[in-house]
């Protein structure tokens, strides 16, 4: 198992242009976070390579959807209008 978890830090810091100390890191938050382990204080408020890496791993963040609509609904702006003044931009 040693032998996948080196082999997992490797491929996420090459994927990632990372460091393996910061590689390594976001593989251990990762998994902390999986199991629901509560993160050390040393991992919530280091500044070094590791810790921002863990905490990058552990508090994974959800990217936005993207919001698709009509671009008319947008206040102020309106399809094939063309400002006639630099004043009305």
């Amino acid at each position: 198992m040693k032998d996948l978890y080196k082999e997992k830090i490797k491929v996420v810091a090459d994927r990632n242009g990372w460091s393996p100390t910061h590689a390594h890191g976001y593989v251990d938050g990762d998994i902390a976070r999986r199991r629901g382990a509560t993160p050390s204080k040393y991992a919530q408020v280091g500044i070094d390579e590791y810790c921002l890496g863990f905490r990058e791993g552990y508090y994974e963040r959800k990217k936005p959807e993207p919001v698709i609509g009509n671009a008319a609904a947008l206040p102020g702006r309106w399809p094939g209008r063309v400002a006639a003044r630099a004043g009305e931009l």
